[in-house]
């Protein structure tokens, strides 16, 4: 936590990126299961990684997980599924999820376009919730900037659930989007890399500068 902020950094590929995340103050890092992400990791890397996060903060990130996956994945050892999907197809049951797993141990991350109303059925499944930028080609990591107006709209009318603010966070703009949506948790990914899966020393350290900052001011 910095300065009172949760911050999430996804797409961790490798140990070194995990070491760089933890030293600036990351709470969650996320390491991509979907074969279809640029930053997917496959099963038997995952393994290694794992050892260098802490247990809590082991976060599987995953598009149209079934239960059986998402269990899979938390005897694999992470500690939360993070489950993107699209609530518009069948494609994914969160409540399966949800059954299988345990409210504590999700967190639901709908494809939703700008402006559409959050499910409120998913509500009382997860005890996290993933605000993303809204794409068809793709789930998360697409360095847009997602629906703040929204994001804070829920964040006052559910105050009661973890809320966790996506979608081209960078050290350009965390402090704008701090002071528009009040995020409990920030997740960052592609404005805190180099490339793809690789991330950057220097813009996480600049992340843990700034809301270090922001809390003092």
């Amino acid at each position: 936590m910095i300065g009172g902020v949760r911050i999430k950094v996804c797409g961790i590929t490798h140990a070194a990126d995990a070491s760089l995340a933890l030293e600036a103050g990351a709470d969650f890092l996320g390491v991509n299961c979907w074969k279809g992400s640029p930053r997917f990791v496959k099963a038997e890397a995952r393994r290694a990684l794992l050892h260098e996060i802490p247990v809590a903060a082991r976060v599987a990130v995953t598009v149209n997980p079934t239960d059986e996956e998402a269990e899979g994945l938390i005897k694999e050892g992470f500690a939360i599924v993070q489950a993107h999907f699209d609530p518009a197809k069948a494609e994914c049951d969160p409540g399966a999820l949800a059954r299988r797993l345990g409210k504590a141990r999700l967190w639901l991350a709908p494809r939703l376009s700008d402006g559409a109303a959050w499910p409120a059925g998913l509500l009382e499944l997860a005890s996290g919730f993933v605000h993303d930028a809204h794409s068809r080609e793709a789930f998360g990591g697409t360095g847009k900037r997602s629906d703040w107006s929204r994001f804070a709209a829920l964040r006052k009318q559910h105050p009661g659930h973890l809320w966790i603010l996506a979608g081209g966070l960078s050290p350009a703009n965390v402090r704008q989007a701090l002071e528009e949506t009040d995020a409990p948790c920030l997740d960052l990914n592609s404005g805190v890399e180099l490339s793809p899966g690789l991330k950057s020393a220097e813009k996480l350290h600049e992340v843990r500068h700034l809301l270090h900052n922001n809390s003092q001011s």
